[in-house]
């Protein structure tokens, strides 16, 4: 006998939810284990109960789709269906990095085929996450900068206002960014940070570095043309500006 598929139904929409679950009732080695109705509920109870496989709505409150996905802890993998409304354009896009998806409404043929393609794929879940992140390089970037950024501390989610935080570094692989609360950490890489916010306000000081321009206190010259910068509230921290990021920042500001 296969192995049951132990699922995880999301989507902040109650009647789709139960529109998917009943399609699924047909299959006898899915086990749905829970439902969750936000991104933020599906991100914790991915961790908690550690499912199989997730259908994972994308255009949700609080958290979307794509954005549950950066904020998983990175030992957490499941396999993942996107459920999703977007255009031709987007789906495009999906196709070409053959990350599996379904339109809404869900026609059963199609279910059907991508049930049939999680039981037959031996891909592992490391696999599938690595062809999300390269569909999302290929999706259009938003034209706004984000409202918010989900940042972690230990298990718990926290959607920040990116007006909020002072810097971003990158360490031993890790993003850290410093708010006035602490510290706290993102799945986003640094370059995928600098490239969502907005480039007026944070400016990347170092290769390691993304410092929020509204917080700087005080910019101190060094030896060589590099600068130390101290951030309004971190006055025993000085951050990194490199030469050449110097350049680029006198440029801007003739300073």
């Amino acid at each position: 006998m296969a192995p049951m598929i132990r699922t995880l139904l999301v989507d902040d929409e109650k009647a789709s939810r139960s529109s998917l679950k009943k399609l699924l009732s047909r299959y006898p080695q899915i086990e749905i284990l829970e439902e969750a109705k936000d991104g933020l509920e599906a991100v914790e109870k991915i961790e908690e109960l550690k499912p199989d496989l997730v259908f994972l709505d994308i255009q949700m409150p609080g958290l979307n789709g794509f954005e549950v996905i950066r904020a998983l802890n990175p030992e957490v993998r499941p396999r993942v269906i996107f459920v999703t409304a977007f255009d031709q354009y987007a789906v495009k896009a999906f196709e070409v990095n053959a990350v599996d998806y379904l339109l809404k409404p869900i026609e059963e043929n199609r279910l059907k085929q991508a049930l049939e393609k999680i039981l037959r794929d031996d891909n592992k879940p490391s696999q599938d996450l690595e062809k999300i992140r390269q569909l999302l390089l290929n999706l259009e970037k938003p034209r706004t900068a984000p409202l918010h950024i989900p940042l972690r501390r230990g298990k718990k989610i926290v959607l920040m206002n990116p007006a909020d935080i002072l810097f971003l570094r990158s360490e031993q692989g890790v993003t850290i960014a410093m708010t006035p609360t602490g510290e706290y950490w993102s799945s986003y890489t640094l370059a995928e940070l600098e490239a969502m916010l907005d480039g007026q306000i944070f400016f990347r000081s170092h290769r390691s570095t993304i410092i929020n321009l509204n917080k700087i206190k005080e910019i101190v010259p060094l030896e060589a043309g590099a600068y130390d910068i101290y951030l309004v509230g971190l006055e025993k921290e000085c951050l990194p500006l490199s030469r050449d990021r110097a350049r680029v920042l006198r440029e801007r500001y003739n300073f």
